[in-house]
């Protein structure tokens, strides 16, 4: 009886909450808008507030949304994620004509800074506004609904039970159906893609992959300069093998110790034949650096973590022997470059992510989940878990066998 007590006073605390802080990002967002451009049916806004891994399975889609705004005379400004803006820039400024970059974990806590980024928005006088998320971002997205844009689309997405939706769903003009089942991203993306083309188009039927003409999925793939790519050739031009120990959340990162282990076995198994490389962002190089102290002097690990920007990444990966990574962005950067990839991982949003169809594989890539998952998974239980996976219980001669065996491919 306590204890149902204590979790009412927590639910409590959580709605008072909540309430607060729409009332309080609806007074900004309101304010900010307030003298915002008449909307202009030429131009067409895109806010995508994601990850860098979620990018990189959304541009065949976006390429497919870019081609019909333009056949229809518009333009398309893309509202980037500052995380991979860069790599938008680089690789995809065909795409659209203008890329507004915004830091979209600040947007949602720093009001001076969100007041900003709205003003700049409203001045777009934008004709429609496309959010196609299918994991929802209610701090992100309650902006919208202030828009003056005629056309207003999402998705009806996941978490509904969320109260903050209700309010939300009334400020667009068109919410996209989806399917409750887990799709892979990708084919999320192309679920979004197809109803909204639809949608626009006055077409009817069901907008799910699926039901694409066969042939006619966009490949997903990432241009790699050569030059880039070879400068990260040693002289020797031996082949190399890449460890990618960073992540975005700690539980997601396999342990130091297992990374210098894993270090260890391949020197020892293959000794010279291959360089081994630690890469990341300038976060993880002392992450790098505690690996290479636990696997000793003996083992040579060269480090380029904070050396490479997200191209440069990829162009280190396409040449890279084989990749092992945590779930992170470096994963679906080798998946999609065509490099041999091993991929340790929790398990908990298996189907979304990882493992790719193996239509999108342009080489081989092993996901390895602790043994609980492993098990539940081979009885085809793919159900969501009460507790965490713990990615520490992916032993070290599980992942040095899965290697040797891409490396005998």
């Amino acid at each position: 009886m306590l204890g149902a007590l204590l979790a009412h006073v927590r639910q409590f605390s959580r709605q008072r909450r909540q309430q607060r802080q729409i009332a309080r990002l609806s007074q900004a967002d309101q304010a900010a808008l307030a003298g915002q451009a008449a909307p202009d049916p030429r131009r067409v806004l895109v806010v995508r507030n994601d990850s860098i891994g979620d990018y990189l399975l959304f541009r065949p889609w976006l390429r497919q949304l870019a081609q019909q705004v333009r056949g229809r005379g518009q333009h398309l400004t893309l509202a980037a994620n500052a995380l991979w803006a860069p790599l938008a820039r680089t690789w995809d400024a065909d795409l659209f004509d203008e890329l507004l970059e915004v830091e979209f974990g600040r947007f949602q806590t720093d009001l001076a800074y969100r007041a900003d980024v709205l003003r700049g928005i409203g001045a777009g006088g934008y004709g429609e506004v496309i959010y196609p998320l299918h994991v929802r971002e209610p701090a992100v997205e309650n902006f919208i609904r202030f828009m003056r844009a005629p056309i207003r689309v999402a998705s009806q997405g996941e978490h509904r039970q969320n109260a903050w939706f209700g309010l939300l769903d009334q400020g667009y003009t068109c919410l996209l159906p989806t399917v409750r089942e887990t799709l892979f991203e990708y084919d999320r993306n192309a679920e979004f893609f197809n109803n909204w083309r639809r949608n626009t188009s006055g077409l009817t039927g069901n907008g799910d992959v699926a039901h694409l003409a066969k042939g006619s999925l966009p490949p997903l793939q990432i241009p790699v300069v050569p030059a880039d790519a070879a400068r990260f050739e040693g002289a020797d031009g031996r082949p190399f093998i890449v460890l990618f120990p960073g992540a975005s959340a700690r539980q997601k990162q396999w342990p130091t110790g297992h990374f210098a282990r894993l270090a260890r076995g391949l020197y020892q198994r293959y000794g010279s034949q291959y360089r081994l490389v630690l890469a990341g962002s300038a976060a993880d190089a002392a992450h790098a650096q505690r690996i290479q102290q636990a696997a000793g002097p003996a083992v040579p690990l060269e480090s380029y973590c904070g050396q490479t920007n997200l191209p440069e990444l990829a162009a280190l990966l396409s040449r890279a022997r084989l990749l092992i990574s945590n779930d992170t962005v470096a994963a679906h950067l080798a998946t999609q470059l065509g490099t041999p990839c091993l991929v340790v991982l929790m398990g908990e949003n298996y189907g979304k992510f990882f493992p790719y169809p193996p239509a999108l594989h342009q080489a081989p890539c092993r996901c390895l989940f602790p043994p609980e998952m492993e098990a539940r998974f081979a009885q085809g239980d793919f159900s969501e878990t009460r507790r965490s996976p713990d990615i520490r219980r992916i032993v070290p001669e599980r992942v040095l066998a899965a290697a040797a065996a891409l490396l005998a491919d």
